[in-house]
């Protein structure tokens, strides 16, 4: 039985499932499942998840501003700009001046980062294929469009992203 919470007001909660039935820790728990196959890659090639990440993104578009950075890696402005230290140090992306403004910056990969990319983008999809081989893949397909469909509810309805009145 669930217990009923009570405001100093009076108002009360009790919650319609479990917190671990919510489908926000659902899609939580499925995402550290499945990272748990290649987080060893990451490790074993010296780089952190959010490396890859960066790294990923600056090998499908050379040149990205860091702000638009954070947004395809799906981070905050200021993780990346601790990822792009980390990657500058270890000599895989380096920073430029922006032809136009001085005070914004390109970041792309360098001969170093396109190697690890690579090498790690191997690792990656081997071990794909070894997923893919597994009973469980055989709905990788449908939770592809699924997790697509999900994705694109708060643009489908924008209501739904307002903090409750």
């Amino acid at each position: 039985m669930t217990d009923i919470a009570k405001t100093p007001d009076g108002d009360t909660w009790a919650p319609a499932r479990s917190l671990a039935e919510s489908l926000p820790v659902r899609l939580l728990r499925a995402r550290e499942a499945i990272m748990q196959l290649y987080r060893p890659l990451f490790k074993e090639s010296g780089i952190t998840e959010r490396q890859w990440r960066v790294l990923r993104n600056l090998y499908d578009a050379p040149f990205l501003e860091p702000s638009e950075l954070a947004a395809r890696a799906f981070m905050q402005p200021p993780n990346v700009s601790r990822v792009l230290n980390e990657l500058v140090k270890l000599g895989f992306v380096e920073r430029t001046a922006s032809g136009t403004d001085q005070r914004r910056a390109q970041v792309s990969l360098t001969p170093p980062g396109r190697d690890i990319v690579i090498r790690v983008g191997q690792l990656i999809e081997a071990r794909t294929a070894e997923f893919q081989a597994t009973p469980e893949a055989a709905a990788l397909a449908q939770v592809g469009d699924l997790l697509e469909t999900l994705a694109a509810v708060p643009q489908r309805h924008p209501h739904l992203t307002r903090p409750a009145p």
